[in-house]
């Protein structure tokens, strides 16, 4: 019980009031700006970012199970952060709400297109790759949302404790090639989305790094 109180004071519930309150804010922004996704999925589009190396990828029917767990893991590793790690989550959040912006630039002025496979296949994986296919209009490529987002999870994972770090990184892993072994994305829209995860991250985690200086 004590380590969790040691835990505890580190989250939310640990902060002044003012931290708390900005770190509702920020929690209040990157919310919002993910509610933009919905009204920018849609044609016309400009970019088709397919290469040689796309036409070759087969679909792979099991990479649909981490594809699919993004939203759990991006909910369950904000929820830890905010109890646990208040200045991890502030730097999260707004490396999320910086991946928003840049995507949502390219959404609105470069939109790209996949085209998707027909699936024939039965099987449960096959079932829900067409589920995902209905869900999720094929805009919104360049760059993947999926790349960046778990990336920028694994990125302050690692800053946490590298020991739950390390294994969190290899499931992002799967989950930013998944991208691509479901027809989701192309391989530059994978390889952008990651780049710009960690870009976000590296200037997230500085910025939060020169404010508690400033502030000890």
């Amino acid at each position: 019980m004590r380590w969790l109180r040691e835990q505890l004071k580190q989250g939310l519930f640990g902060q002044s009031w003012s931290g708390a309150a900005m770190t509702v804010a920020i929690a209040v922004v990157t919310f919002a700006m993910s509610l933009v996704y919905d009204a920018l999925n849609h044609g016309p589009y400009v970019l088709v970012m397919g290469t040689p190396l796309d036409d070759i990828i087969p679909v792979v029917g099991p990479f649909v199970i981490p594809y699919v767990s993004l939203r759990p893991f991006l909910y369950g590793s904000l929820a830890l952060f905010l109890l646990f790690r208040a200045r991890i989550y502030r730097s999260a959040a707004l490396s999320m709400t910086t991946a928003f912006a840049v995507s949502y630039l390219f959404y609105f002025f470069l939109q790209s297109f996949i085209e998707r496979p027909t699936l024939t296949g039965d099987d449960v994986f096959s079932q829900v790759i067409r589920d995902v296919y209905a869900g999720d209009q094929p805009y919104n490529d360049f760059p993947s949302l999926h790349a960046s987002l778990s990336t920028i999870m694994a990125v302050h994972w690692l800053r946490v404790d590298r020991r739950i770090g390390i294994p969190v990184a290899i499931w992002v892993a799967l989950i930013v090639v998944s991208t691509v072994f479901v027809k989701q994305h192309y391989v530059p829209d994978m390889v952008a989305g990651a780049l710009l995860g960690w870009a976000a991250s590296r200037l997230c985690l500085r910025l939060a790094a020169s404010t508690r200086l400033k502030s000890a």
